[in-house]
C-alpha cells in the first residue's frame, strides 16, 4: 500500500512538473511569435525552455565553481552573467533569431509572465474578499 501511495505521489509530481513545464512555455512562445514574424511554434518554445533552464543551470553552477579562484563571492553573479548569455544563445539557435532579438524574446517572456501572475493573483484573491466573514459589529457590511 505504502508503495502504491509513493508511486501516485510520483505521478502526481511529475504531472506537476510538466504543466509547470507547458505554463510557463506560453509566455516565451508569445514573445517568439512576436518577435520573429510568426515563425516561433509553442513545441518550440518548449524545447527553448527545457534547455533554456537546463544550460542555464549548469553554466551558472560551472561558472560559479571556475570563477571563484579569481573572483570569490562575485563569481555568483559573473556566472549568472554568462549563463544568461547561454540561455540567448539556445533562443537564438532555437527561433533562429539574432543576440538581440534573443535578448528581446527574454525580456518580453519576462514582462508576459509578470502580467499573466498578476492577473492569476488578481483573480485568485477575488474569492478571498468575498468568503471572509463580516463580523458583527461592523454596521457597514465591509469586511475587515
Amino acid at each position: 500500500m505504502l508503495m502504491l501511495l509513493g508511486l501516485v505521489a510520483l505521478a502526481f509530481i511529475i504531472a506537476a512538473l510538466l504543466a509547470m513545464w507547458a505554463l510557463v512555455s506560453i509566455p516565451v512562445y508569445l514573445a517568439a511569435k512576436a518577435l520573429t514574424g510568426g515563425r516561433a511554434s509553442l513545441a518550440g518554445a518548449m524545447v527553448a525552455t527545457l534547455f533554456g533552464a537546463i544550460v542555464y543551470s549548469f553554466v551558472a553552477w560551472l561558472g560559479a565553481i571556475l570563477f571563484w579562484a579569481f573572483f570569490g563571492a562575485g563569481s555568483q553573479l559573473l556566472g549568472s552573467i554568462v549563463a544568461f548569455l547561454a540561455l540567448l544563445w539556445v533562443y537564438k539557435s532555437v527561433f533562429r533569431v539574432g543576440w538581440l532579438q534573443a535578448f528581446g524574446v527574454a525580456v518580453l517572456a519576462i514582462v508576459i509572465m509578470t502580467a499573466i501572475m498578476f492577473l492569476i493573483g488578481a483573480i485568485a484573491s477575488i474569492p478571498v474578499f468575498v468568503l471572509r466573514a463580516t463580523p458583527p459589529w461592523s454596521g457597514w457590511g465591509i469586511p475587515l
